[in-house]
């Protein structure tokens, strides 16, 4: 009897909780994904497929307080830390003249400009994509699409508080989304830089500059075309590919099971 209970227990979690042991099919035109999971050491993997890897530099350094529901985070102290991508290739959005940059972050200290994630490339005009808070004391989104044409928003961020960021480019105009709503944007018309560049997480500009004084940065991706709200609060809410590896939380419930059974 006791092992025909266990039996209907697992069978539940598995067909009764299919979120739990199905994966969040990874958006179209993944380009990077950097869950910063790890927990240890000063390396972080893109899971995209495409074989990145960004580095942990001058003081950042993994922290359980990630995003919610999402595991570690890069933790971001002291105004100089940054995670850095080398030769980030930028040829797909080539094809489609779109993208769509995004993270999850929380900044707990900000005197100046912090950046969230930004891409430089080697010889352009300075700040080609550039996700950021802007200088006031209430921190506004920031951003440059493209090229450097600084634009500052309207929505204003709390301190100590956790946001998922993203802005996209339709081909036409810039679009900043906080938690999935559509919060700012900004008419651009541009031709998109696709040269390789540096990706930065927790700078703005060049590594230690315009770095967060203070925060964690999380669940970073960026995508070759414009996603739509619908699919960023997708994101949001279910992760970039998945938010919980499905063996290990299955292994973990049924251990907890034959704890208690």
């Amino acid at each position: 009897m006791r092992n025909f209970v266990l039996a209907v227990i697992v069978a539940s979690l598995v067909f009764g909780l299919g979120i739990s042991v199905s994966a969040q099919k990874a958006p179209k035109g993944l380009m990077l994904y950097l869950s910063f999971d790890e927990g240890k050491g000063d390396t972080s993997k893109d899971l995209s497929g495409n074989g990145y890897e960004a580095k942990l530099l001058n003081g950042a350094k993994f922290s359980k307080k990630g995003a919610p529901n999402y595991g570690s985070g890069a933790e971001m102290k002291g105004g100089n830390s940054v995670a850095t991508v080398e030769a980030f290739d930028l040829k797909p959005v080539k094809i489609t003249n779109e993208i769509t940059i995004g993270a999850w972050f929380n900044v707990v200290e900000h005197n100046q400009w912090d950046g969230i994630v930004s891409i430089e490339i080697p010889g352009g005009d300075c700040c080609e994509y550039r996700m950021m808070l802007n200088q006031d004391a209430a921190p506004k989104t920031f951003w440059n699409m493209g090229h450097h044409a600084d634009k500052t928003g309207n929505f204003v961020f709390d301190l100590k508080k956790w946001y998922h960021y993203a802005m996209t480019y339709d081909g036409k105009n810039a679009l900043i989304y906080v938690d999935g709503k559509k919060v700012d944007e900004s008419a651009e018309g541009i031709k998109l830089p696709t040269e390789p560049g540096l990706l930065m997480v927790g700078a703005g500009e060049a590594p230690g500059t315009w770095a967060m004084e203070g925060g964690v940065i999380d669940e970073v991706f960026v995508v070759d075309r414009e996603l739509k709200s619908d699919e960023l609060k997708d994101i949001m809410k279910k992760g970039v590919i998945m938010a919980v590896d499905p063996k290990k939380k299955l292994a973990i419930t049924w251990g907890t099971v034959k704890t208690e059974y």
